[in-house]
């Protein structure tokens, strides 16, 4: 009788041991990339005191941010087609101008500026092209449509030099037939026509399930994209053929909800954040 209570005790631990060893992991235990290729660590990214901008109200809900290439800051609200050029030193309007007149109302996400165009995003994937204006002026553009709907929420936009095209960076619906993928597709600017096969995807196992992009930069010196997402304040980094190099999160007493990325000739990086029920703020991280 009491081998056969001993034998029950030994079968007991051994189901226990297998169990465990067959339970799903939690994802927030999976090993992290190795990002030891990542420029990332180059920003001081957990500085709790950044220098930031604190811009005026109209700027409360700003989205998108740009460079051009003259060393000036653009930004864009993200309910009008008002444009404004933003003093990097002090975070004040040097000037604004608008998209046609009344400014068009429309729920725009994002705003890039290449050679001596601008390009406005909205949501559901149309762009917007014209020529900066004057301070206080509307201007004439045009809109170039793409396969992109309201369903793909189209929040992030940058240029790329090397093929000479716009990258899309979708927060919905990647179109891919995948939940858990998030796309970024490219728009020809030498065909002006978009390709409906995405750039890169991200596959969200490797970074996590509530990563949702809402802006995209290209680094002037590696060449390498960063993805931010506003969704649980993370920042990626991902080659030119799309893999993972590294990701980091944003402390959410500096970035309240991070929309927009852009970076200056000397690799400063620039981060956008809606105010909510502040002001609006870029933050600025320079390079190390």
């Amino acid at each position: 009788m009491k081998f056969l209570k001993f034998l029950f005790i030994i079968l007991y631990f051994i189901l226990l041991s297998c169990s465990k060893s067959t339970a799903p992991k939690d994802s927030s235990t999976k090993k992290k990339p190795d990002d030891s290729n990542s420029v990332l660590s180059k920003y001081d990214l957990e500085s709790k005191t950044p220098l930031i901008l604190t811009l005026p109200k109209n700027l409360t809900e700003i989205s998108g941010i740009t460079m051009t290439n003259d060393g000036r800051l653009f930004a864009q609200h993200d309910e009008s087609g008002i444009i404004y050029e933003v003093d990097i030193n002090n975070g004040e309007i040097k000037k604004k101008f608008s998209l046609g007149n009344p400014p068009l109302k429309q729920d725009f996400e994002d705003i890039v500026s290449v050679n001596d165009k601008f390009y406005l995003l909205n949501s559901r994937g149309e762009l917007y092209e014209f020529s900066e204006g004057n301070d206080g002026s509307s201007v004439d553009f045009k809109v170039y449509k793409t396969d992109l709907k309201e369903r793909n929420d189209v929040e992030g936009l940058c240029y790329d030099a090397e093929t000479n095209t716009l990258l899309l960076a979708c927060k919905g619906d990647a179109g891919t037939g995948d939940a858990l993928e998030k796309a970024i597709y490219s728009f020809s600017l030498d065909k002006m026509q978009f390709n409906d096969v995405p750039r890169f995807v991200l596959p969200l196992s490797e970074i996590k399930k509530t990563f949702n992009p809402s802006g995209i930069g290209k680094h002037p010196e590696t060449g390498s994209f960063f993805v931010i997402s506003a969704n649980g304040n993370e920042l990626v980094e991902i080659t030119k053929d799309g893999k993972l190099l590294g990701r980091r999160e944003l402390p959410t007493t500096v970035h309240v909800q991070p929309e927009g990325i852009t970076f200056g000739k000397d690799n400063t990086m620039y981060i956008s954040n809606e105010g909510k029920s502040d002001k609006g703020t870029i933050v600025i991280y320079p390079y190390k």
